[in-house]
């Protein structure tokens, strides 16, 4: 039963809260027009303070990102026109400052500021519909180590108002993570907030800042409504004689207390046409002063040195602003309802054929875009207005592609035009198979990359994400931290198995690269560096990757003579890790066995049906790409290049070389058996020296006939005799394409639902630096190829299918959750190509051609093609998984 009291209490409250006192009682309503030029002036004070900030201080302030962005967020949804570009720009400018902190935030350390500062960050990005990305997350990781045992979270020092009370805090922590604990799963956000609500429930309070943010905190955790009315009355019997709350009780009232104040009584239910509420907009207005802002004094010793933002009132702008902002929230809300003022989209792309990515029918209709995201999808009313409009008419409108097998690790640090990959539409690059930007430890030399008269360095995965940012990039990256790599750090040259003490550092240093964003770990098990690394191990190092929810990308140990065990392993070490698995361009290089794609398609399937989660990737071509030296067995490569140049200079070694590449050896992938001892199978992509640049682009057999009528050469010289000479000239590295498997076994793979689209090549161009040797086309017309050969003329897939293959199949595959499809907050990645036209160009024998049909490419908002020239824009991210998920 509830007691009689309660009950009379909750009833005037809720006469108090509303209604209006009688006519005559109070003053009359406050005219609208009032209110909202009021709300207008203040509006463009708080966004210039907030456009001026980042240019003097590179950390996030609550003071200068949150509350403008609140004051924003409340002015637009009660009809008042803001800066849309610079409510995206506050939230890039809080997660890149926090970027850089995000491994140690995870363990609870390096926040200035504490729990009240990512509270305020968390919010603030809310405001800004910022996905629950690895930095939020980080944030959230933060915020559950740093919650003390009794539910409260502890302030970072002693600076009244500011920084005195647990309950701001407590409150704050729970604001932010109420607004990103979504994607919890093991509930310890429902159980931070479950303790806070609790301490907050229990606590008591000493100054107005603790009763408006404990208000605030038991709405956010939920409290029983008894609770927030007693705290709401509590608010409303500070209220001042002059209409206006204080900071502190023996402080005067002013802005900053009082449209906080106002602000959450709003929040909490108070009807903005009770006295109360009035008394307060009129100590707000009756305080405005003439350029727009209100003044506060500062009352706390600076946190900072001071600097001039080019605010008002001198030394007190950096309380007076905030001041402002909480009094435009506090005006806004008071505003009569009415329809927002549209706000212009970024983008507008009309009438376009629309293949969303899902797989699904395509239909006709229009993208608009905001930001960096996709704001509306569909048929979008005729008179929307946008800053640009591309007409879509007669092209296809899909997500950009994700080349979910790509070698720009080093191209992209050259030139981030990434040309001949943006060219084909792409825009997003999964790096690192096998070796990866990072890291760089241990018995590998400190990674670095010298332009434009900048030397960039770095140890780390992360900090080659950061040189990339730096230098700058057309086209998002995602990386696999790859295992060739960290051997290297821990094992320098050695091809031996790593050791139980090795294996345990290379897991430390995987799990470093996880930390840093690592999609998963990525093999090479065919080359000699991995070829004695066992299932064993590679099951090991896949349960750190688990932890982390990352996928393992493997290249298979044998392609050719074993290449069906070599897919039985692969699965595996899916099945005995509990990781996702995709296997990198499958394929079968052995002409002995030729048409059995259909056996190992059948073990996938048999696999997925046990549940493991085992895909595939292909290119859609028949010739792969690798080096000459790949010829030599295994043991040939021990020691380094010195000591594989030795061998090959020496009698006895050449002998014993000869033998294993023409017979083999167990265990070994020989490029030249899976060609059949063909020279003609093995043209030259290269840049060679100048002494052999005649032979650039040529096969292998002219090549050895042609040294082989040369002076000196014993009549009838044996060819790998002549190959063993030539690696030598050549520094023992020749880039060579194999032709070694064949159409039909790669379109039954492709057709396959879990099969996706890689290019297996780099970001190169056809002019500059990055024209050189004589490349794999893949490098420049993997996409195109695939929609125009496979699509539009072979019929071997449907446009819908190919667009899923190369967009969200990729996406779902390694986690990337928000791109690769066309949908309302999805990133705005987006390609526009003629299904007509659109076709690859570039050949074995000329190369250097970009394809067609590729119209427009648009990276998170921005176009970087348009039809189809490169415009130099470098939009792109280097995408980092989010954090570890147990």
């Amino acid at each position: 039963m509830i007691p009689a009291d309660s009950v009379r209490f909750a009833c005037l409250l809720f006469t108090f809260l509303t209604t209006s006192v009688v006519a005559g009682e109070a003053d009359p309503p406050i005219a609208h027009e009032k209110i909202r030029d009021s709300v207008r002036r203040g509006l463009e004070i708080v966004q210039k303070a907030a456009t001026r900030y980042p240019l003097h201080r590179d950390c996030f302030s609550c003071h200068h990102q949150t509350l403008p962005m609140l004051a924003m967020v409340k002015a637009r949804a009660h009809g008042l026109a803001i800066e849309e570009d610079l409510l995206h720009e506050q939230a890039d400018f809080s997660v890149e400052s926090f970027r850089e902190k995000l491994q140690e935030m995870t363990q609870g350390k390096g926040v200035g500021g504490a729990a009240m500062t990512v509270g305020y960050a968390l919010w603030g990005l809310s405001l800004a519909d910022w996905p629950c990305d690895e930095v939020a997350e980080g944030m959230v990781a933060y915020l559950l180590k740093t919650q003390k045992q009794d539910g409260h979270w502890g302030t970072a020092g002693r600076r009244p108002p500011l920084e005195e009370s647990a309950i701001t805090c407590t409150a704050l922590a729970v604001e932010g993570l109420s607004r990103y604990g979504d994607f919890d799963q093991n509930h310890s956000v429902t159980d931070a907030i479950a303790k806070a609500k609790t301490w907050l429930s229990e606590t008591h309070v000493k100054n107005q800042e603790d009763r408006n943010l404990r208000l605030r905190g038991l709405l956010r955790v939920n409290a029983d409504r008894s609770l927030v009315d007693q705290a709401l009355s509590a608010v409303l019997d500070s209220q001042r004689a002059d209409g206006g709350w204080p900071a502190r009780d023996d402080l005067p009232s002013d802005a900053y207390a009082t449209g906080q104040t106002l602000a959450g009584l709003e929040e909490a239910g108070l009807n903005v046409a009770t006295e109360a509420y009035q008394r307060g907009l009129r100590f707000l207005l009756d305080s405005q002063c003439d350029d727009g802002s209100w003044k506060v004094e500062t009352r706390v010793k600076p946190i900072q040195v001071y600097f001039d933002n080019g605010d008002p009132h001198g030394k007190h702008q950096f309380i007076s602003i905030p001041a402002t902002a909480w009094a435009v929230v506090a005006l806004a809300v008071a505003l009569k309802a009415e329809e927002p003022i549209a706000q212009p989209y970024d983008l507008l792309i009309r009438g376009g054929t629309i293949v969303d990515g899902t797989g699904n029918p395509w239909y006709h209709g229009d993208v608009a875009v905001r930001g960096e995201k996709i704001a509306a999808l569909g048929q979008i009313p005729a008179d929307a207005p946008a800053r640009r409009t591309i007409d879509a008419r007669g092209l296809v409108v899909a997500p950009g592609f994700i080349d979910m097998h790509s070698h720009s690790d080093r191209p992209l640090l050259e030139d981030g035009n990434a040309q001949s990959k943006i060219r084909q539409g792409v825009t997003t690059e999964v790096l690192g198979e096998d070796s990866s930007g990072g890291p760089s430890k241990g018995k590998r030399a400190p990674d670095s990359f010298r332009r434009e008269g900048k030397t960039r360095e770095w140890t780390t995965l992360g900090g080659y994400f950061v040189a990339l940012e730096d230098g700058g990039i057309a086209t998002n990256v995602a990386s696999y931290v790859g295992l060739g790599t960290l051997l290297g750090c821990v094992m320098g040259d050695s091809l031996d198995r790593p050791d139980a003490q090795q294996l345990e550092a290379v897991k430390v240093l995987l799990e470093e690269a996880m930390n840093d964003g690592a999609f998963g770990l990525s093999t090479m098990l065919a080359g000699p560096r991995e070829l004695n690394v066992t299932t064993d191990d590679l099951v090991a190092l896949c349960k750190v990757v688990r932890r982390y929810g990352g996928t393992y990308s493997s290249h298979l140990r044998n392609e050719g003579t074993t290449v069906l065990d070599a897919v039985k392993e692969a699965i595996a070490v899916g099945e005995r890790a509990g990781v996702p698995v995709d296997i990198i361009h499958v394929k079968i290089a052995e002409q002995t066995l030729w048409g059995r794609m259909n056996e190992i398609v059948g073990l996938i399937d048999e696999a997925r049906l046990r549940g493991v989660n085992v895909q595939a990737n292909v290119y859609p071509y028949t010739r792969g790409n690798n080096d000459l030296v790949t010829i030599l067995p295994p043991w040939a490569h021990e020691g380094g290049k010195v000591e594989l140049l030795r061998r090959l200079k020496d009698p006895d070694d050449r002998r014993k070389m000869k033998n294993e590449i023409r017979n083999g050896r167990p265990g070994w992938y020989n490029h030249y058996t899976a060609v059949g001892g063909d020279w003609g199978r093995m043209l030259i992509s290269a840049s060679l020296s100048e002494a052999n640049k005649k032979f650039q682009g040529m096969t292998m057999d002219r090549i050895l006939a042609e040294r082989g009528q040369g002076q000196g050469q014993a009549p009838n010289p044996d060819p790998i005799d002549q190959f063993f000479d030539f690696l030598v000239e050549e520094n023992g590295s020749i880039s060579t394409i194999y032709a070694h498997h064949t159409e039909e076994d790669m379109n039954l793979a492709l057709r396959q639902p879990w099969c996706s689209i890689g290019s297996d090549g780099s970001a190169l161009a056809i002019e500059g630096p990055l024209r050189r040797g004589n490349p794999h086309p893949r490098n420049f017309g993997t996409f195109p190829r695939v929609l125009g050969v496979y699509v539009r003329d072979r019929h071997l897939l449907t446009l819908e299918d190919a667009v899923r293959k190369m967009t969200s199949l990729n996406a779902a595959k390694i986690g990337i959750v928000d791109r690769g499809l066309l949908c309302p907050g999805q990133f705005a990645d987006i390609t526009l190509f003629d299904a007509t036209k659109v076709i690859d160009k570039s050949t074995y024998l000329e190369p250097f051609q970009y394809g067609e049909g590729i119209e427009y490419v648009i990276v998170n908002g921005k176009p970087v093609l348009e039809r189809g020239v490169h415009n130099g824009a470098r939009p792109g991210h280097a995408l980092r998984r989010s954090a570890r998920t147990d």
